[in-house]
């Protein structure tokens, strides 16, 4: 535990790589640990949450061979259950787990505090596996993020010689994190530097690169875990489209704007209950998202199941809309639970289902500029991210490492700049940045 302030090397992370031999090996080798220990920690969660996920599935589909009431009923409370024993993990200890836990892990490397990691691994876990096993609509990334940045942390305390050696390695440790989560070695470690420190230096890099790298080297050669989603061969949109995707990201940029606000909305809104205990409000949003489980199950969790299939095959524009519609608000509500779970994943299973409606529909308007739907999917991937995070580069290459669509490089940069300079304009705060401050000022 290391919640006390004794730690002076905590305001300071070195920007120069070391260039004397020793502490350069200590501090690869160090990577190269948490690199290991997140990949195995991350791997261990993602083929837990599958599991979880086959399991909600399979037990949806017993209970409807029950009478409907009764079958609805007994899916909603246990869902209900779940997210109620998450919210109360958290809440009882280690409130620092809730929620995505970017922002925490950014306030301290950042700033000077020192981080509060007892029990943040194991809450992190179990509860981010019964949030997400459960459907809430949170992202993998989230728990996998935190659990990096506290096995970095550890890790660099071994290395009480070096100073901001606990900092640097933590940074490596959230990089690794993401890198896991999304099997995405460059994103990972594009995400730090963009997103996390927004400078680029050249201990982070080395460190954050070596750590995502040596995550994703034991997914991809020991456990043969592929990219996220296999995708067919999409055509290269003519350069004439770029004015295509530039405008449908602008109106992603509108729909970001809205998401993020909906999202501190009923954050807020949840505060002003607060003599409703925590985890009795997230057993009502638990129930609530068991009613919509049981209604349509593959609507509910993170996204994958819905982006994979969005990919592989073509759908109705009205059911995509739908789709998106439905998870618009289910997406916040689920944050608002106060459980762990990130945002990254289902923002960008967001981002597909409205990218695929208006490829659809430009597809069937202009087919010579749009000869595959697809790529409007995959640009808006991308852009959704870029909308609410506001991590343009992190957003592009972390959906191409997942698709492999690297044709598609000049359509999504199009489409992440329309759906940068909408926020921008209207001054939207990066959701990161949003909550922190709400954070602070909740304090």
């Amino acid at each position: 535990m290391t919640d006390s302030g004794d730690h002076e090397e905590a305001d300071f992370i070195p920007e120069d790589f070391p260039t004397a031999p020793g502490p350069a090996l200590v501090l690869l080798l160090g990577a190269a640990v948490v690199g290991i220990l997140t990949g195995l920690v991350g791997i261990a969660f993602l083929v837990l949450l599958r599991r979880g996920d086959a399991l909600r599935e399979i037990l949806t589909a017993s209970l409807h061979a029950w009478p409907p009431f009764f079958g609805w009923l007994v899916l909603s409370a246990l869902v209900s259950g779940a997210v109620a024993a998450a919210a109360w993990m958290v809440e009882r200890f280690a409130p620092t787990a809730k929620g995505s836990g970017v922002p925490y892990v950014e306030k301290i490397l950042r700033g000077n505090g020192q981080p509060r990691h007892a029990w943040v691994l194991p809450v992190k876990f179990l509860g981010g596996w019964l949030a997400l096993s459960s459907g809430l609509v949170l992202g993998r990334e989230g728990p996998l993020v935190q659990i990096g940045a506290v096995i970095g942390e550890k890790v660099g305390r071994h290395f009480p010689g070096l100073r901001g050696a606990w900092k640097s390695l933590m940074a490596a440790g959230a990089g690794a994190g993401l890198a896991t989560a999304f099997n995405a070695p460059v994103g990972g470690t594009i995400f730090v530097l963009e997103e996390v420190f927004r400078k680029i230096t050249p201990q982070t890099f080395i460190l954050t690169a070596t750590a995502a790298s040596v995550s994703v080297f034991l997914q991809r050669a020991v456990f043969h875990m592929p990219q996220d989603y296999a995708v067919p061969v999409i055509p290269e949109a003519p350069a004439q489209a770029v004015w295509l995707f530039f405008l449908f990201g602008t109106a992603i940029g509108i729909l970001g704007v809205l998401y993020n606000r909906l999202l501190l909305g009923l954050l807020a809104f949840g505060e002003r209950l607060n003599k409703i205990p925590v985890p009795l409000r997230a057993a009502a949003i638990g129930f609530l998202m068991g009613s919509v489980a049981w209604f349509a199950p593959r609507w509910v969790g993170g996204g994958d199941d819905i982006t994979q299939s969005i990919l592989a095959s073509r759908s109705e524009v009205w059911l995509l809309l739908g789709i998106a519609s439905l998870r618009f608000f289910i997406g916040p509500l689920s944050y608002s639970a106060g459980t762990p779970g990130g945002l990254f994943a289902p923002i960008i299973a967001l981002g597909a289902i409205v990218g695929a409606a208006a490829g659809a529909l430009n597809h069937a308007l202009l087919p010579e500029l749009v000869p595959s739907p697809l790529a409007f999917a995959v640009a808006g991937m991308a852009a959704f991210f870029t909308a609410s995070i506001r991590a343009p580069l992190t957003g592009i290459v972390i959906c191409l490492e997942m698709t492999g669509c690297y044709s598609l490089f000049f359509p999504m940069l199009a489409t992440c700049l329309g759906a940068y300079i909408i926020p921008t304009l209207l001054k939207d705060a990066p959701i990161y940045d949003a909550l922190a401050d709400r954070d602070g000022r909740n304090k």
